[in-house]
């Protein structure tokens, strides 16, 4: 199966693309979540930032152990290919597409399905119906295809098909590195 040529950057107009709620430390975060009263993201549970900067963190550190060379503590995200559905997630969206051939091999990673989710189906009993073995774990751009060939592109389609996809609607990509983010960010 062909990998997707582009990653996709979702994001709330009138805040501007490429903000991470975790760049800026806890305290930050959480002055910005609290302020958050409308869509998708205003209905994150109460211990979101806890689980968002311990997965962070882990997803960091497994990236390193594979050879991943990150140039920042928080990563910017994406999807692998085009995701309508997260739209939803904002009132005003934006949407930047960026050739994934424009990042270098070590300054990406991926999940699947999304980071949050891929984790914590790996990490709770009570959502196996929904694990897969590529849960909980972080892949490099050349094992990408690998991935593909076996799961499957995610896709919102396919995750009404079946219960147990429920929650493949994408790849997440998380990029490491201010380069190329910067370029598209003075585009925007």
């Amino acid at each position: 199966m062909n990998i997707p040529e582009f990653l996709f950057h979702y994001y709330e107009l009138d805040n501007g693309p490429f903000l991470n709620i975790t760049e800026y430390g806890y305290e930050k975060a959480e002055s910005i979540q609290n302020k958050i009263s409308e869509g998708w993201n205003s209905k994150r549970p109460e211990n979101y930032l806890d689980l968002r900067f311990s997965l962070e963190k882990r997803i960091k550190e497994q990236f390193i152990l594979k050879g991943g060379q990150p140039n920042r503590s928080d990563p910017f995200y994406f999807t692998l290919g085009e995701c309508e559905w997260a739209k939803s997630w904002y009132i005003n969206p934006g949407v930047i597409k960026i050739p994934l051939t424009d990042f270098k091999a070590n300054h990406v990673s991926f999940t699947y399905p999304d980071s949050m989710v891929s984790y914590q189906f790996y990490d709770e009993p009570k959502l196996d119906t929904y694990r897969k073995d590529c849960n909980g774990r972080v892949f490099l751009l050349s094992e990408i295809s690998s991935l593909i060939n076996e799961y499957g592109l995610p896709s919102e389609a396919k995750s009404q098909a079946k219960e147990s996809l429920k929650y493949d609607k994408y790849i997440e990509v998380q990029v490491w590195d201010d380069q190329i983010i910067n370029e598209y960010k003075t585009k925007a």
